[in-house]
């Protein structure tokens, strides 16, 4: 039998008319462009008021999906495999490639009688859908009539393309002749056939959809690309809850062209100039619950640049439409009305519609959060109990990487964000190895907040237990976590870490700076990181031996030195503040979780932003963060020298007692020290004590300068010269 794709468009194709015909036809958008900048990991810690209490953004790819219950006759939308035309021509009989060939030469001619000509051997379906398909290219009404002697022909006649003729039928009469490569903008709401004729184009879709729910096979999918087609159809004739429910029906079924039909077709809803028209549709519950979902989603595409100042003003339209048509009908998303009534400050109005939006997980994750604004935490921690309950642990509400990028949506896992919050108050309350049991569960997402407990809130040995316990390395780096997050130089390849080896490798670097380094050996990853710790461990017993000699001592200090200046991110800084060892130490200062100052709402490290788009709800203020936290927190900072790179600091001081070993008479003293002082130039006064001491101690130094003949540069130190030793 031959393979379809040879005589038809590919699938794909069709499916996406469903967008690319209501973008023309519907829509006039000005798309913004994003702003760019470093890629820093949102936190929850470090505004935790404003976590406790926003309730987070929707996705509406993620909301519209549920819009509309699975259709079990009709198939589940599928990605097709991939293939080539190689392979496809590889498989064919040479009777296959005979035909194929005409129907290529017929596909490429200009006019029906080109074609018509050319047809010779095939048979009356080849010839007629071939003919019909050509006609079509030519925008010719023939099409018409060729695709329907296709769907006349008996039924074991029309085997190979007859569900192909039945849809291709339906575009003819909705002349829909657009393709990927002509200009979208060819249609207007008034450029369509009469009602008539479109009336004639839905009931050939509707065939298709027939034939498939009473066994035909659908390896296209045109069946649900039939539901797209029906619904601008729809739309043209000003039936727009109807054009609602079929993109949802294609929506549920999978297919992301329906997706982000529904996408599309809210946004033209919700445009100013549209308002007449919403009125009339929001008395359908469908609608209602769109528009809900856009509002809840807070992510608009439709609206000019002149027109987004009037953002909060037409959501607030907006809210009080949906809100007064939906206590008239059996509105299904009441939780995510009560989600928008909080979030814009209607909090009697979330607490009243809460009372009737029932046990979905939103609705208790917002009595929670309610809760926390009344003051009552034993209620809230109720309430995030049911909340962490009810969402499926799958649940993302996230924008599919295939969805383009002027429909993107917010990047939140509800059972992890909510367990972050868990998290927040379980440290509250003092119980430290439970809030990094709850945080870990989004080791994925949350990672700098899990570093954040990890280093300055659990002691070490309760990190160590709990790493032990529940944090074995892994081989491969989940594909999920952002490759330019985490790199330590060539390290590991200069692949992103894996949370749990960060997390590993964080503890093996507490264990470094509290001088457990063979303790630490363990939590490194094999090669680089682990051989230099080993290096410095055995560096310093050789600096520590009393018996050694001095010269070899001396060396051994600086040798140490070198390797926590050099390498001092791999093997001694912290994770976040104050190296941000997880930025690779790039950025001098990225947000402290205990600083006052980025508790500010609106600062840039916060989960959800401040936006001129969004009302801004009063949020009354508690500090979150008990005094024996902060004192841990404080605590786990460096004693002295907390600052950037602080490790660089503990190698001067290294450097220095390699010096106290030396004869101030030769060239290693000086050379320690001149590059010891090189390492923390500029960066504090103790580099110009480091630079009086060698160059008024050190009689090397005073007898370059009086050479004339050179100038002195600070080299490597020479432990084999002579006069070395005090």
């Amino acid at each position: 039998m031959f393979n379809h794709e040879l005589f038809s468009k590919k699938y794909h194709h069709s499916q996406q008319l469903s967008l690319s015909l209501i973008t023309a036809t519907i829509l006039t958008i000005t798309f913004p462009a994003n702003a760019c900048g470093p890629d820093f990991i949102n936190r929850l810690l470090v505004d935790r008021n404003n976590t406790l209490l926003y309730m987070p953004e929707g996705n509406f790819a993620f909301e519209a999906n549920k819009l509309a219950e699975i259709d079990k006759t009709l198939p589940i939308w599928k990605e097709a495999e991939a293939t080539t035309q190689e392979k496809i021509t590889e498989e064919m009989s040479s009777e296959d490639l005979r035909t194929s060939k005409i129907v290529e030469q017929m596909r490429a001619s200009n006019s029906i009688e080109q074609a018509e000509a050319l047809s010779k051997g095939l048979s009356a379906e080849e010839r007629l859908y071939t003919l019909g398909a050509v006609a079509f290219k030519l925008m010719d009404k023939k099409a018409i009539d060729y695709f329907t002697q296709v769907t006349a022909l008996p039924e074991d006649e029309q085997e190979n393309y007859g569900l192909e003729a039945q849809y291709s039928l339906g575009r003819a009469l909705m002349e829909d002749y657009s393709d990927e490569k002509q200009d979208r903008t060819l249609r207007t709401m008034d450029s369509h056939p009469d009602k008539t004729q479109l009336t004639l184009a839905l009931a050939a879709f509707q065939k298709v959809i027939d034939r498939v729910k009473n066994g035909e096979r659908d390896v296209g999918f045109l069946s649900l690309t039939s539901l797209g087609q029906q619904a601008k159809i729809h739309i043209w004739l000003g039936n727009l809850p109807v054009a609602a429910h079929l993109y949802a029906q294609q929506s549920a079924q999978g297919d992301e062209s329906g997706n982000i039909s529904l996408r599309l077709f809210t946004d033209m809803l919700v445009k100013p100039q549209n308002e007449k028209r919403l009125e009339t549709a929001i008395k359908d519950p469908l609608i209602q619950q769109l528009v809900t979902i856009q509002l809840f989603s807070n992510k608009w595409t439709a609206l000019n640049y002149e027109q987004e100042s009037e953002k909060p003003k037409i959501a607030a339209k907006l809210f009080t439409l949906v809100t007064n048509a939906s206590a008239e009908s059996r509105f299904q998303g009441r939780d995510r009305l009560a989600a928008l009534a909080y979030r814009t400050g209607h909090y009697d109005l979330a607490a009243t519609l809460l009372k009737t939006s029932g046990d979905s997980a939103l609705s208790w994750w917002l009595r929670a959060k309610m809760a926390l604004r009344g003051g009552d935490i034993k209620a809230a921690t109720a309430a995030y109990a049911k909340a962490a309950a009810g969402f499926p642990s799958a649940e993302i509400w996230a924008t599919d990487p295939r969805e383009p990028n002027i429909l993107y949506g917010s990047d939140i896992q509800p059972t992890c964000r909510i367990a972050g919050e868990q998290g927040i108050l379980a440290l509250n309350r003092g119980d430290y190895l439970q809030a990094m049991t709850l945080f870990y569960r989004g080791k994925d997402i949350y990672v700098p907040d899990i570093m954040d407990i990890a280093e300055r809130v659990l002691t070490i040995n309760e990190l160590k237990d709990f790493v032990d316990k529940n944090v074995p390395a892994v081989d491969v780096t989940p594909s999920k976590f952002k490759q330019e997050l985490y790199e330590y130089g060539n390290i590991n390849g200069g692949q992103a870490l894996a949370p749990e080896n960060a997390l590993r490798n964080l503890l093996a670097r507490r264990l470094m700076r509290a001088g457990r380094y063979n303790e630490a050996l363990t939590y490194f990853l094999p090669g680089k990181q682990r051989q230099w710790a080993k290096e410095f461990a055995d560096y310093l017993n050789i600096a520590h031996d009393l018996t050694a000699d001095k010269l070899t001592r001396a060396q051994a200090y600086y040798q140490a030195a070198e390797l926590q200046r050099f390498e001092g991110v791999q093997l001694f800084a912290y994770e976040m503040t104050p190296d941000y060892a997880i930025y690779g130490s790039n950025y001098s200062y990225v947000g402290d979780s205990y600083n006052r100052k980025d508790w500010q709402g609106g600062n840039w490290l916060r989960e959800e932003q401040t936006s001129n788009n969004v009302a801004a709800a009063p949020v009354p203020f508690k500090n979150w963060i008990a005094s024996k936290e902060a004192a841990r927190a404080k605590a786990a900072l460096p004693k002295t020298n907390n600052t950037f790179l602080h490790y660089r600091w503990k190698a001067v001081d290294l450097a220095s007692q390699s010096a106290e070993l030396l004869s101030p008479n030769s060239q290693a003293y000086t050379m320690v020290l001149c590059n010891a002082e090189s390492w923390i130039r500029y960066k504090d006064k103790g580099w110009l004590k480091l630079y009086h001491r060698y160059t008024k101690k050190g009689t090397f130094y005073s007898k370059m300068i009086q050479n004339s003949e050179s100038s002195f540069k600070c080299a490597a130190p020479d432990f084999g010269g002579g006069l070395n030793v005090k």
